[in-house]
């Protein structure tokens, strides 16, 4: 029995034909299917229109067929763990009904399969055996992406397209090159792949006229690219650097069904907005918005979920510890408290000389955090109403996301308890931003990821930050 099938769409800037392939991919698919659509930054209005349709997407900027393509070869594979997956180009469809059993038939036998459309036969016509079908595929030299297939298993051993190649052309001609390096699709020459010859499917399917996207300088560009590759090792990850990696789970967490609004909350007007921290820009982003809202103390520091706990519960004890501080990036961590200080070094690019300054102005550094601490104090001092923002990023500088699958899980409920007991009569909430799959336990909880990786423009995700204000409804009625 064949495994579960997976369709995706890689689309750049076509909506019109997008919509038409999507149309005939429901209209003739006879088997049950997972989908997704995979567009890579378009200008054209397709993120709101798939939106509006609540067709899954995942998307990001503009970085080319490899990247958009692994996109959605990784949704279909790891997330919806589908055994065999097609992926579309955008001006390719489906047209005639249960055109999809062809295509199982010759995943499950070979791994990794390619359309061959009438043109291509026509023009071309350097088949050199075959009759396009599962049991007898064509086989040819040449390399076409209308249409893609593979099969998980293979997709174990070959990986996911190169994103070294830019925008347009080698990509996928380099990845099958590696599929016939691995036994899968086709009849490889070891020595010499790009000399195998392809099997490849025909009829089913047909070819919307469209405009390219394609580059010359590009496309030169990624032929030397894939001369100097060829020889690497077969597996590739969807990603070349940790940035890369960051950015790419952040396209897909986005893409999942992760709560985004809670708005059955009734006190959206409250008195005094007061940041909890995170990322060190998370003070400004909400002061941004509200303008002057309240004490701006974890402004100064970044502090992780637990020490943030622990500061409630312990009177802010240790916040401004000496006890083994050191250099981290352009700023002081404490060993003691993993509290990060990057307010408080006077741009000092010596970690000795950062430590040295810290302490000796020790003295008008903890006047300064005591009289924000009784500013906080005086906002919450039980007759307002009070919205405190937390962030899900608690590290300086880390060039992550949204709270990864599978992380520790914060502890939401006793940082409630440590708030509530520091301010027993005071009526307020926690934003959690950013924390992934969480939902609320608690009343008092409320829960939203924003729709920008986190790796991008300042201002980028600074309107992130405002829309979700505003999709909440909030607002602040002190503006001193």
């Amino acid at each position: 029995m064949a495994g579960k099938l997976g369709i995706g769409i890689i689309t750049y800037n076509r909506k019109d034909i997008l919509l038409e392939t999507i149309q005939n991919i429901f209209r003739f698919t006879k088997v049950p299917f997972d989908f997704v659509v995979a567009d890579d930054g378009s200008s054209d209005g397709t993120q709101k229109t798939l939106k509006e349709m609540r067709i899954t997407c995942v998307t990001g900027d503009n970085r080319g067929i490899a990247w958009n393509r692994n996109r959605a070869i990784w949704y279909l594979k790891n997330e919806r763990k589908c055994d065999n997956i097609i992926i579309f180009e955008d001006d390719c469809k489906p047209v005639e009904f249960g055109w999809e059993q062809q295509w199982i038939d010759a995943l499950e036998s070979f791994g990794h399969i390619n359309y061959m459309p009438e043109i291509t036969i026509e023009i071309d016509n350097d088949i050199s055996s075959g009759s396009g079908t599962a049991v007898d595929p064509y086989i040819a030299p040449m390399h076409q992406a209308l249409c893609v297939g593979y099969h998980a298993k293979a997709l174990d051993y070959v990986g996911f397209l190169d994103v070294r190649f830019k925008k347009y052309g080698e990509e996928h001609v380099e990845h099958t090159h590696r599929f016939l390096r691995a036994g899968y699709g086709g009849l490889p020459q070891y020595l010499t792949p790009e000399r195998g010859q392809v099997y490849y499917l025909r009829g089913g399917l047909s070819v919307m006229p469209s405009e390219s996207h394609g580059d010359h300088e590009i496309a030169s560009y990624n032929q030397r690219v894939h001369e100097e590759i060829k020889k690497d090792p077969i597996y590739r990850s969807p990603w070349r650097t940790d940035e890369q990696m960051f950015l790419f789970r952040e396209e897909i967490n986005s893409s999942l069904n992760r709560p985004s609004t809670n708005n059955d909350f009734e006190d959206k007007e409250f008195d005094s907005i007061i940041s909890l921290g995170g990322d060190h820009r998370s003070s400004l982003f909400v002061e941004s918005f509200f303008h002057k809202t309240g004490p701006d103390l974890f402004g100064q520091f970044v502090t992780p979920f637990h020490t943030l706990i622990s500061l409630f519960e312990t009177n802010f004890e240790h916040l401004l510890s000496t006890v083994c501080l050191y250099g981290y990036y352009d700023a002081l961590r404490c060993r003691e408290t993993l509290l990060i200080y990057h307010k408080n070094i006077n741009n000092i690019a010596e970690p000795a000389e950062r430590v040295g300054n810290f302490v000796s102005n020790i003295d008008d550094t903890r006047k300064n955090y005591h009289s924000l601490i009784e500013k906080m104090d005086s906002a919450c001092d039980g007759s307002k109403k009070v919205l405190f923002v937390r962030d899900w990023r608690d590290s300086y500088l880390y060039a992550g996301s949204h709270r990864p699958e599978g992380s520790n899980t914060a502890d939401f409920q006793r940082l409630i308890k440590a708030i509530s007991a520091r301010y027993p009569n005071l009526d307020f909430k926690v934003l959690f931003v950013n924390f992934g799959s969480s939902a609320k336990a608690d009343p008092r909880m409320l829960f939203y990821n924003t729709d920008v990786p986190d790796i991008c423009e300042v201002e980028r995700e600074q309107e992130a930050w405002n829309q979700m204000f505003r999709n909440l409804n909030i607002s602040c009625r002190i503006q001193d």
